[in-house]
C-alpha cells in the first residue's frame, strides 16, 4: 500500500555546502557494463541526471517504485539503461519488458532511445502504435521482439489477435500515468497488466501523482517506494513562467503582439479546440509567420511530417491542443504559449513541460482573458508557480525593440572602424537636409528588409513607395504596381492580389486615337465599358512619354502578373528614357498620328502561346516561384548552389531568372522537397519563399 510505502524526497533536504564539493557520480559508478558504458558513451551522456541515479538501485533491486518527477527530466534513460544492463536478457527471444505510453509520437521516441541505450546488447526493440500497418508490427512481434513500447488500445488489441503475448513479461512500465488516465486508458491498462505475470516488477512514471494514479498503485503494484524527485512543485524549475492580461475580445492580434514582443525563436502554442488550432495558425501566417496547426485529425504520416519540419526548423510556430501535443518532444524548445488558458491545472503542468527539458531553460507564457482569471489564481495557489506579469506591448514598445534590435545587428554586422574621412562624410550626411533619407536608404540596403519580422501586425512601410520611385521613376498613372506593400505581399504569397482591377481599368497615358484602337481590339470582360472619347485629352495624357505603354504592351496571359511585367520592362529600360521630352501643339499632333506598329500587338497574337523567355515544363516537372531575381543581386549559378543546399540538383538550363523573381522548371518527384528545404532559409536577411507557380492563363 502507498500509504505504508517508504516516500524518498530528495528535493526536500537541501544539500549541505561541503556536498557541493563533493564528485558527482558517473555512470561507471553505477556498475554498468561495458556495452552499455560504451552506448550511453556514443549518446553524449556524460554524467546521469538525478532521476536515474535515485531510482536505478531501486530498480535492480527488484523493488516496484512510483516516481513522481518533472517531464524531460530523464524518465526514458532511467527504466532503460536497466532494460539493457541485463533485465532484459538477448538470448531469449520473448516479450520481457513492455512500456504503456499515452501517444504514438511517445512511443516511437521512447523505443528509438532504448534502441540506442542497447545498441551494444543485441536486443529486439518493437513500437506498437496505432495508424501504423499492423503486419508489419507483428512480424516484429514474431521475429522475437523482447521489449514492446507502445499505446495501451494498439497493444490491446495484439493481445486481443493472439499476436503479443505476455506471460513472460518481467516489468511493465507505465510512463506518463496521470496522461494515459486523463485519456481515458484506464480500462485498458488495467486490461493489460491482468495478462502479465503476478510477480512482474511495476515501474510508474507520472508528472502529477493524483487519486486515480494512486488507486491505479494500489490495485496493481506491490509495496512500491514513493520517488519524490520534484516535492511539491511538479513543474520545470528553469522555467520562466510570464502571463499578460488580456481583455480577450480579439485575442488573435494580442497573440501577433506578444510574439512580436517575446519574438521566440520557436515556439510551442497551445489552444483548447481543434477550431482554434486552425484559426490561430491561418492567422499567423497572415501576418507572414511560418505556422502549422496539428491537431486528432491528421493522419499518422501528416503528424510525422508536421514534426519533421518542426524539428527541422521550417516551422516557426506549432499550434497544438492537448491531445495532439501528447508525446510532442521537440529538443531545445525555448517557448511555450497559452492561447487560451488550460481547463486544469495538471494540463498547464504538462504544457509547460515541452520546454526547459534536460536542465535547459525555457519560458512559459500565457494569455489570461477575464474569465481566466480565477482558475490561473488557482494554479499558482496549487502549484507554488510565480509568474511574471507584462502588459501588452503597444506600437511605440513595438518600434522601440525592433529598433534597438536593428542597431545591435549593424553592430555586429558592422564592425570594422571606416576611418576618419568616413566619419567626416557620416557627419556631413547626418547634417544634410535629406540626410535622414540618406540614411534610411543606407540602413534599409544593409538591414535588407530584415525590419519586416515575426511582429509586423502594422500596415507597411511608407519608405518602400519612396524606394521604388528612386529605383524607378514612372509616371503614378503607368505604376499602379508601385502602391505600398503591393510588392511586399505579391513576393510573399506568389500570387497577385489586385490581377482583376488591373486587367479591368481602363487604360490611360495614352492619345483617344490609340486608346480607340485598344478598346476595339480587346475582348471586352463582363464589368469593363468603353466609351468613345469626345472631349479633347488633357495636356498630361498627350504628353506622356512612350514608355508608359511597354507595362500594357506585354502579354497578360504568360503566367505572370502586371508588376511583374512592369518590372522587366523597368530593368530593360534606360532610367533616362523616363524623362517626358518638351512638349508642343506640333509633337502633339505628331502622337496622334503615330505609326500603328507603336500600339499593343493585337490580343489574337498573344494568347497564342506565353511570352517569349517562358519555359514550359516538360512532362513530369513542375514549375516552381522563387522570391530571388536580378534585383536581389544573385546569378544563376548562385541559385544552382542555393538549390543544391536541399539536396535536390536543378541545372542552369532550368533557371529562368527575371528582375524581381525566378521560375525553375524541376522533376515532380523533387519539386515538394525543393520548396520544404528553402522554409526558413535566408539570404541577405531575407525570407525566402519557394512554390508552385500559377500556370499560364489564356482569355
Amino acid at each position: 500500500m502507498i500509504d505504508q510505502a517508504e516516500e524518498r524526497d530528495t528535493s526536500a533536504a537541501p544539500a549541505a555546502e561541503d556536498s557541493a564539493v563533493e564528485k558527482k557520480p558517473s555512470f561507471a559508478d553505477m556498475g554498468l557494463r561495458p556495452e552499455v558504458l560504451q552506448a550511453l558513451a556514443e549518446m553524449g551522456f556524460v554524467e546521469p541526471m538525478e532521476v536515474q541515479t535515485v531510482t536505478f538501485p531501486l530498480v535492480r533491486a527488484g523493488r516496484d517504485i512510483m516516481v513522481q518527477s518533472r517531464t524531460g527530466s530523464g524518465k526514458t534513460a532511467a527504466f532503460g539503461i536497466p532494460f539493457a544492463d541485463g533485465m532484459v536478457d538477448p538470448k531469449q527471444k520473448s516479450v520481457q519488458a513492455i512500456v504503456l505510453l499515452p501517444t504514438r509520437e511517445l512511443a516511437l521516441q521512447v523505443a528509438a532511445e532504448i534502441a540506442r541505450i542497447s545498441a551494444q546488447s543485441g536486443l529486439s526493440i518493437v513500437p506498437v502504435y496505432g495508424g501504423a500497418p499492423m503486419g508489419r508490427q507483428i512480424e516484429q512481434l514474431r521475429a522475437g521482439g523482447q521489449i514492446v513500447c507502445g499505446t495501451p488500445g494498439r497493444i490491446l488489441d495484439h493481445l486481443r489477435r493472439g499476436t503479443l503475448h505476455l506471460d513472460k513479461v518481467k516489468c511493465a512500465v507505465l510512463d506518463e500515468c496521470d496522461e494515459m488516465l486523463s485519456m481515458g486508458f484506464q480500462e485498458d491498462i488495467e486490461a493489460i497488466l491482468e495478462r502479465t505475470p503476478k510477480e512482474r516488477q511495476t515501474l510508474l512514471f507520472s508528472a502529477t501523482v493524483l487519486e486515480g494514479v494512486q488507486r491505479l498503485a494500489r490495485r496493481y503494484m506491490r509495496e512500491p517506494e514513493l520517488v519524490t524527485l520534484s516535492a511539491d512543485f511538479v513543474g520545470v524549475h528553469e522555467i520562466r513562467h510570464i502571463y499578460y492580461s488580456i481583455p480577450g475580445g480579439q485575442r488573435e492580434a494580442e497573440l501577433v503582439r506578444v510574439l512580436a514582443f517575446e519574438n521566440p525563436e520557436r515556439a510551442l502554442i497551445f489552444c483548447n479546440t481543434r477550431e482554434e488550432t486552425g484559426r490561430v495558425a491561418e492567422h499567423l501566417r497572415r501576418q507572414g509567420l511560418d505556422a502549422e496547426a496539428i491537431s486528432s485529425d491528421l493522419s499518422q504520416s501528416e503528424r510525422e511530417n508536421v514534426m519533421a519540419r518542426m524539428r527541422a526548423g521550417s516551422i516557426r510556430f506549432l499550434v497544438a491542443t492537448d491531445v495532439a501535443a501528447r508525446g510532442i518532444d521537440i529538443e531545445n524548445l525555448p517557448c511555450v504559449i497559452n492561447y487560451t488558458f488550460p481547463e486544469s491545472p495538471e494540463a498547464y503542468i504538462h504544457r509547460t513541460g515541452r520546454t526547459g527539458r534536460a536542465g535547459r531553460s525555457g519560458h512559459a507564457v500565457s494569455l489570461i482573458g477575464p474569465t481566466e482569471v480565477g482558475s490561473f489564481y488557482y494554479l499558482k495557489l496549487l502549484y507554488k508557480i510565480r509568474p511574471e506579469e507584462r502588459a501588452l506591448p503597444s506600437e511605440a514598445e513595438l518600434r522601440s525593440k525592433r529598433e534597438g534590435e536593428s542597431v545591435l545587428r549593424l553592430r555586429s554586422l558592422l564592425p570594422d572602424d571606416v576611418g576618419s574621412e568616413l566619419r567626416a562624410l557620416a557627419r556631413r550626411v547626418m547634417g544634410a537636409s535629406d540626410g535622414e533619407r540618406l540614411i534610411g536608404c543606407l540602413l534599409r540596403r544593409a538591414l535588407s528588409g530584415k525590419e519586416v519580422t515575426v511582429a509586423r501586425a502594422a500596415p507597411p512601410r511608407q519608405d518602400d513607395k519612396a524606394g521604388r520611385a528612386e529605383a524607378a521613376p514612372v509616371e503614378k498613372a503607368g505604376n499602379e504596381s508601385a502602391r505600398p506593400g503591393r510588392e511586399h505581399t505579391e513576393e510573399r504569397h506568389g500570387r497577385g492580389g489586385y490581377r482583376d482591377r488591373e486587367r479591368s481599368r481602363p487604360e490611360r497615358g495614352r492619345p483617344p486615337r490609340d486608346r480607340e484602337r485598344s478598346s476595339s481590339d480587346r475582348p471586352r470582360s463582363g464589368g469593363e465599358r468603353h466609351e468613345r472619347v469626345e472631349r479633347s485629352p488633357r495636356p498630361e495624357q498627350a504628353t506622356r512619354p512612350a514608355q508608359t505603354t511597354a507595362a500594357s504592351a506585354a502579354p497578360p496571359n504568360d503566367g505572370r502578373e502586371f508588376w511583374e511585367v512592369w518590372s522587366e520592362e523597368v530593368g530593360r529600360t534606360p532610367t533616362t528614357s523616363a524623362a517626358p521630352a518638351p512638349t508642343s501643339p506640333e509633337t502633339t499632333e505628331a502622337l496622334d498620328q503615330s505609326p500603328p506598329a507603336a500600339s499593343p500587338p493585337p490580343p489574337a497574337a498573344s494568347s497564342q502561346a506565353p511570352a517569349a523567355g517562358y519555359q514550359a515544363p516538360a512532362p513530369g516537372q513542375v514549375r516552381l516561384y522563387l522570391n530571388l531575381g536580378r534585383k536581389d543581386g544573385i546569378s544563376t549559378d548562385e541559385i544552382v548552389a542555393l538549390l543544391a543546399t536541399t539536396g535536390v540538383s536543378v541545372p542552369a538550363a532550368s533557371i529562368d531568372t527575371m528582375n524581381t523573381h525566378t521560375y525553375l522548371n524541376v522533376d515532380a518527384a523533387d519539386g515538394e522537397k525543393l520548396c520544404a528545404g528553402l522554409v526558413g532559409k535566408e539570404r541577405n536577411g531575407r525570407a525566402i519563399m519557394c512554390e508552385p507557380a500559377r500556370p499560364p492563363r489564356r482569355r
